[in-house]
């Protein structure tokens, strides 16, 4: 089970080190162990990647993104929060962590729904921008959960509002150029 986990430390391999270790009555140990060889891993690819670039779709392998997986599984939000805080992970997990921390820790999910909403609606261009309006909605009731009288400028979104607002006028009068 070892060597698996130690081959391809992710959440699955730690499950299964998870359910044989409980069984030998050793998780404890296992467990700092195994957190210890994800940290390991990720010191070395941040190490190993330097200055080297790479594409933005390929995953770099020096975030906290293991980590974060694992401290989720766990049900541990502030742990799987502090990793990402100090390390990051993939887009989806910010999401999944911002959804786990919502109702304790509205201000934590707000940033990151108005972070990934922005990001959205700037990737957009003139395409389809509900999954970012919903993640901007998202913000906005977590961000009424802890009493924000901030006014949010949208003037990141205004940009892009004026594209939709024409392409959206251009399809109604049926011309497209």
């Amino acid at each position: 089970m070892w060597a698996e986990f130690v081959d391809q430390p992710h959440l699955k391999n730690f499950q299964t080190l998870v359910r044989h270790a409980k069984q030998a009555d050793a998780w404890p140990l296992w467990r700092e162990r195994a957190l210890e060889e994800i940290r390991r891993r990720i010191a070395k690819a941040k190490e190993k990647a330097g200055a080297q670039t790479r594409p933005r779709w390929l995953p770099a392998g020096d975030d906290s993104s293991p980590l974060v997986e694992i401290f989720l599984h766990e049900g541990n939000t502030d742990e799987a929060w502090r990793e990402a805080q100090a390390g990051g992970c993939w887009d989806g997990l910010w999401l999944r962590l911002a959804d786990a921390r919502e109702t304790e820790h509205p201000e934590d999910a707000a940033a990151v729904y108005l972070k990934m909403g922005e990001a959205g609606v700037a990737a957009v261009g003139t395409g389809r921008y509900e999954d970012a309006v919903d993640l901007l909605v998202k913000a906005a009731s977590a961000m009424r959960r802890f009493s924000v009288v901030t006014r949010y400028r949208v003037t990141t979104l205004q940009p892009a509002h004026r594209t939709w607002r024409r392409s959206r006028r251009r399809r109604r009068s049926g011309s497209h150029g």
